[in-house]
């Protein structure tokens, strides 16, 4: 009896004792109030310095990263619950063109930009909801830019980032986030919270370029029945362009527009009048777009050059596609025969008569003498 009661009460001590460790060991644990957080990274894009900025639009994804324990030399990754956020766009338009930046982000002395180019920055905005963070730590994400194939675009060479954002808690346990560092890799964090590799290596956002060529196109009038004041209409197609407006060189504005604006299909038509000695430049059209130039039929023989090339008949430049800077000169031409045959028939006739009168004239004079 004695020896049950004795098992007993080692088993009830043993229950106690966990029981007694389960609620230390729960009571230790911290509660953290899980938060959001908000940041940006910046979007460059490129353009050549005498040319417009398109309306045009870059997108982006951004994920949850993948998770790491920790090790011996390195801190672990957390992945968040509710995923990756969200993240805006970066939308150009024609009217940062008066806020461009000479040169390219990349130049390592802004007072002497890289010649010929400039370039427009956005700032692309990155929201986390409440319930993102939940407890102290790295957590890990993953952001994307879309390639949606562009018309003249150069997308940066690495479309991935990685956003690690570093939380801590307080002496009252309360989140914030310390810092969000964005960079081209998924560097492993040392115990110290300083990145293996490339450790001073951060990242601000993308840059792009837009590749562009200039398109022109000039009047001749030629030939000895030629109106070298008269006016030619001709019509401008030009396709596969980005949106916005593009500049216009000329130096002859009778009439002509100074600009011509790209609608939402990449295409537009305009008309121009030309005379002798005109010609229109179109600035700053993307890789790739297409412009075809024509002009109304006229009694004279019309002609063009492409690129100082050989010389077509016809009043249709054709298709040219925007590969390089081009330009077509057109030549309209009219001359006329003098018609010296007719007076080279009568001439003949004309001395004769002339003769016969003289002889008239001297045979009058004798005959007054003779009466004399």
């Amino acid at each position: 009896m004695k020896r049950r009661f004795t098992t007993a009460l080692v088993m009830l001590l043993a229950f106690a004792l966990l029981i007694g460790t389960t609620a230390i060991t729960a009571s230790a644990e911290t509660t953290y109030q899980p938060i959001g957080g908000s940041t940006t990274l910046v979007k460059n894009l490129v353009v050549d310095n005498d040319a417009n900025i398109p309306d045009i639009t870059f997108n982006y994804t951004i994920r949850r990263g993948t998770p790491k324990d920790a090790t011996a030399t390195t801190i672990e990754i957390l992945e968040s619950p509710l995923g990756g956020g969200t993240i805006g766009t970066a939308v150009f338009s024609n009217a940062d063109t008066a806020n461009t930046i000479n040169g390219i982000p990349s130049d390592a002395d802004p007072t002497q930009p890289t010649a010929g180019k400039k370039y427009a920055q956005k700032t692309v905005s990155i929201s986390f909801p409440v319930g993102t963070f939940t407890k102290p730590g790295v957590y890990r994400f993953v952001i994307n830019e879309t390639n949606n194939n562009l018309p003249g675009v150069t997308y940066d060479a690495n479309p991935t980032r990685y956003l690690d954002v570093f939380v801590v808690a307080d002496e009252d346990n309360v989140l914030s986030v310390d810092s969000y560092i964005l960079r081209d890799s998924a560097t492993d964090i040392n115990t110290s919270g300083a990145y293996i590799t490339d450790p001073d290596v951060k990242g601000s956002g993308y840059t792009n370029s837009l590749t562009q060529y200039d398109f022109d196109f000039s009047k001749t009038i030629s030939g000895n029945q030629a109106d070298k004041n008269k006016r030619f209409n001709f019509t401008l197609n030009i396709t596969g362009a980005n949106p916005g407006v593009y500049p216009v060189e000329a130096n002859d504005v009778t009439g002509n527009t100074t600009s011509i604006t790209v609608g939402a299909s990449g295409t537009a038509t305009v008309n121009y009048s030309l005379t002798n000695g005109s010609t229109v430049k179109v600035i700053g059209l993307n890789a790739g777009a297409v412009c075809t130039v024509s002009e109304d039929a006229e009694d004279y023989t019309p002609t063009h050059i492409l690129d100082g090339g050989q010389s077509v008949s016809g009043y249709s430049s054709g298709e040219v596609t925007l590969n390089s800077d081009h330009s077509v000169a057109f030549t309209n031409t009219r001359n006329g025969i003098i018609p010296t045959g007719i007076i080279m028939t009568i001439a003949p006739f004309a001395i004769g008569i002339c003769v016969f009168g003289a002889i008239i004239i001297f045979i009058i004079s004798r005959r007054k003498r003779r009466n004399y």
